[in-house]
């Protein structure tokens, strides 16, 4: 049906050329100058038959050059002063496929000149023509022309290709393995030939179509977008015949006639539009499909609804001061748009008048706010942002900042209770109650300097729960300096201004080790060691007392004598063969100590002694006794000695 048509419309195309041919040639008369194929001259004389196309008209004309008329077959058509006369044949009005007989006369029934005209039809090639890609394309080229009596010759027939080269050089043309971009007018050439007029061509063409499986050319492998916009999915593709275009969601199913989805295609693209995105739900892959019978291709493009971030998990408070907050956190999804900041919000409970305020962070893990009032609770809520929002249902957490440190407190007094303990009191600072908690105890840091020993005298705290407090196992005598701090929820406050006072010194211990000796009849050495425990203080002195006993031990005539610092001293001008009574005492210049324990000593030389008696006596044994006479004194040990009446030598 479209190659009958085709045919019509140029039948009709060819009319109208010509009729416009016609016109010029009357207008112009025997002047016209029309471009022809060839020119034929009618004369007296036998003429040979005349082969013609439709296509391709020749000038005819007339060698009679007086009152000449042109006639077609019975037709009259009136000529026009002057000679020669020239017609186009065929002319609009007559359709010459099979032959005519056109003529030139003059008035008189003998005045005819005719030539016998036979037209050839035009080729009749495949108007449309279609083949499969990789297949093979065949082509034919055909004509109704009759050749008779070998007035005419088909010289030859050819095929061109779209681009005007020739792809064959007879009728037919076979071309293997067709690709799509062969596709195009192929054109058929006919060459005709008459014994007296050379050659014409007649031409025909086909229109290709090569069918090729679609491929989707171009889709946006990802995208992103805010939710709650609108979007518009792009997908071109190429294919004959024309795909039918699928769109997939990202669950398998296909999509059509949903709310908010439109789909528009047109022969080589197709377009998705999705309005009002929402989050979560229209995430995902999103598949263009073309598909025609000589096959299918696909691509997607992923799509990415950016919501707002996830609340943030794991929230927690690292450190808190009196003035801040630190905490940190692990980060939630970016809701498929990158982060922009950390927008932190907090509340005080003791200062509900201030609403709620913000401090705003770059993107993190962890953040500090500064600022706060101490010593009151705070809800703390992190949000975290991006181009599309904030968190919403953040992530809520409460603390409590630390209290200021207590002020420093004053010292009232230091007191000495002995030479080991020191008593101090001191004034609580004044306390704010909203900003600095109380304080829970108090610690008391002391440092010692004692001028007899500094080394032996370390320094020292203690911890009490009231403004007092009594400080033990302090060095004697020595000096000690003293602070103090209140300790509260925020640590230790300030600390007071230093008060210093000394514990007490004590006696001197016992004299340890007195000894005396006999030196002569009237003198004795007495030796001991310094005490253990001096008192606090060095020793200055030691004090020496002796006298001679009475029967009731009781010291008689007592004398008493100081020695510096050694710890010895020999005494004279005795009374002989006196019993004596000795003690030493130490004093440290503060007190003296306890005196020694006291010594009897008998001075001068032993009294011999008396009744000594031998008895027992055996031939290698004698026992020997004796006794002692008043005063004897502390007898050390015996002398005994014997000899042989006969010998001069005594054995001790």
């Amino acid at each position: 049906k479209d190659q009958h048509h085709q045919s019509d419309q140029m039948a009709l195309f060819q009319k109208v050329v010509l009729l416009a041919a016609l016109v010029l040639c009357q207008f112009y008369g025997r002047a016209t100058s029309q471009p022809c194929l060839y020119n034929y001259t009618i004369s007296s004389s036998p003429t040979p038959p005349l082969i013609i196309t439709q296509s391709a008209p020749v000038c005819l004309i007339c060698s009679d050059t007086t009152n000449s008329l042109w006639t077609i077959d019975t037709a009259t058509t009136s000529g026009i002063s002057g000679a020669p006369y020239i017609l186009y044949v065929p002319t609009p009005t007559t359709t010459l496929i099979g032959g005519a007989t056109v003529g030139c006369y003059a008035p008189g029934p003998n005045n005819v000149i005719s030539i016998a005209v036979r037209v050839a039809a035009p080729v009749v090639p495949q108007v449309v023509t279609y083949v499969n890609e990789t297949g093979t394309l065949n082509l034919t080229c055909s004509t109704v022309l009759t050749l008779s009596g070998g007035i005419v010759a088909l010289f030859g027939q050819s095929w061109l290709a779209p681009n005007g080269s020739t792809i064959s050089s007879i009728s037919t043309a076979s071309l293997p393995s067709i690709s799509r971009t062969a596709a195009g007018n192929y054109t058929c050439v006919t060459k005709l030939v008459t014994n007296a007029n050379g050659v014409a061509n007649v031409t025909g063409s086909t229109l290709v179509v090569v069918y090729y499986p679609p491929t989707v050319l171009s889709l946006q492998p990802i995208v992103y977008i805010a939710q709650g916009r609108s979007i518009q999915l792009n997908c071109t593709f190429d294919g004959l015949p024309a795909p039918a275009v699928t769109w997939t969601y990202p669950n398998g199913s296909v999509i059509s006639s949903w709310p908010r989805f439109t789909i528009q295609t047109t022969s080589t693209s197709s377009s998705l539009t999705i309005t009002s995105l929402v989050g979560g739900g229209d995430n995902g892959t999103y598949d263009c499909t073309a598909s025609n019978f000589r096959g299918m291709s696909s691509n997607t493009v992923q799509l990415f609804v950016q919501v707002p971030p996830d609340p943030p998990s794991n929230l927690m408070v690292t450190s808190v001061g009196n003035s801040s907050i630190s905490l940190s956190w692990t980060n939630g999804s970016n809701g498929f748009s990158p982060f922009s900041n950390v927008v932190i919000s907090y509340e005080v409970d003791r200062y509900p008048q201030d609403d709620t305020r913000s401090q705003t962070f770059p993107m993190g893990t962890s953040a500090t706010l500064v600022g706060l009032y101490p010593y009151s609770n705070y809800t703390i809520r992190v949000r975290l942002t991006n181009d599309v929002g904030f968190t919403s249902n953040p992530t809520n957490i409460t603390t409590t900042t630390l209290s200021l440190r207590p002020m420093a407190p004053t010292i009232t007094s230091v007191v000495a209770v002995n030479s080991t303990q020191l008593t101090i009191m001191w004034i609580s600072p004044s306390i704010n109650s909203t900003t600095t908690a109380p304080v829970t105890s108090w610690t008391v840091l002391y440092s010692c300097y004692s001028p007899w020993n500094p080394s032996s005298c370390p320094s020292g705290s203690i911890t009490s729960s009231s403004p007092s407090s009594l400080i033990t196992g302090l060095k004697k005598g020595s000096s000690y300096t003293f602070v103090v701090f209140g300790v509260n929820s925020g640590g230790g406050g300030d600390v007071s201004l230093p008060a210093t006072n000394q514990t007490l010194l004590d006696p001197p211990s016992i004299i340890l080790g007195l000894d005396a000796a006999v030196m002569t009849t009237t003198s004795v050495l007495l030796t001991w060691s310094p005490p253990s425990d001096n008192g606090g203080q060095n020793i200055s002195y030691y004090i020496i007392q002796y006298g001679i006993l009475d029967g009731s031990n009781l010291i008689n005539n007592t004398n008493t004598t100081t020695m510096a610092t050694q710890t010895q001293i020999l005494l004279s001008g005795l009374t002989e063969n006196s019993w004596y009574l000795f003690f030493v005492a130490a004093s440290n210049g503060y007190a003296v100590g306890m005196t020694s324990s006291q010594i009897k000593l008998l001075v001068g030389y032993p009294i011999k002694p008396a009744n000594v008696v031998a008895s027992g006596i055996t031939d290698t044994y004698v026992n020997i006794t004796w006794q002692l006479q008043s005063p004897a004194g502390f007898i050390d040990y015996f002398i005994l000695s014997y000899r042989q009446e006969s010998s001069q030598t005594w054995t001790i």
